[in-house]
């Protein structure tokens, strides 16, 4: 049935930018944490190990990690939205491709974004920070493993350089929107990739 397409969530599938950096600074504050960085290393980084990189102890990453998921859960909807047409392109991708979801997101988060914005689409393939996984190559090996699909036969459409590479490091196709978080002068690297600047560029990509 078609080719596998992967997607990122965070700059790609959904603008929630603004929720994540409000409950992540308002969790972390609540014990004593100032964290000025996380914009930068939203969909690259797990939010736990952003939390370490500003020097958070260990023994405090969970309280603060319980009150995110909290704070997303309940207000998300305030400041989180689909990008473009993003859930009518799906539709139509669906019809004869197989779609899936990478996100360094936990589960619980990622099915309630999913359960709200994107009624409906079948996304066959789920994995998660939570899984647990390190990064996304290794995310996207667990669904080459579980789809049976040859590297040829999957693409990963994310939003962040790290993305394309990730997706180059697993032997997968990469597709980069440059309409995310991501930037095409935050490449230090050359790569082949395909780029698409809307989500009708995806859908023609494969037609």
């Amino acid at each position: 049935m078609g080719y596998l397409i992967v997607f990122d969530m965070d700059g790609t599938l959904i603008d929630s930018e603004q929720t994540i950096i409000r409950c992540f600074k308002e969790s972390a504050g609540k014990l004593g944490h100032k964290i000025d960085d996380a914009s930068r290393y939203i969909g690259i980084l797990k939010l736990t190990q952003i939390l370490e990189r500003n020097g958070v102890p260990e023994e405090e990453i969970p309280e603060i990690m319980r009150m995110y998921v909290d704070c997303y859960l309940r207000t998300f909807e305030e400041d989180t939205r689909t990008i473009g047409n993003s859930p009518e392109v799906l539709r139509k991708l669906q019809e004869k491709n197989e779609l899936g979801i990478l996100t360094l997101k936990n589960l619980n988060l990622t099915l309630e974004i999913l359960k709200r914005f994107f009624p409906g689409i079948n996304f066959r393939y789920i994995v998660c920070g939570d899984r647990p996984i390190e990064n996304k190559i290794e995310g996207l090996r667990i669904i080459m493993k579980e789809s049976g699909r040859d590297g040829k036969q999957v693409f990963y459409v994310g939003d962040r350089p790290s993305d394309v590479k990730s997706s180059e490091l697993a032997g997968v196709n990469p597709i980069w929107v440059s309409f995310g978080l991501g930037r095409i002068d935050d490449f230090d690297f050359r790569g082949e990739f395909i780029t698409a600047h809307s989500f009708d560029d995806i859908l023609r990509i494969f037609s």
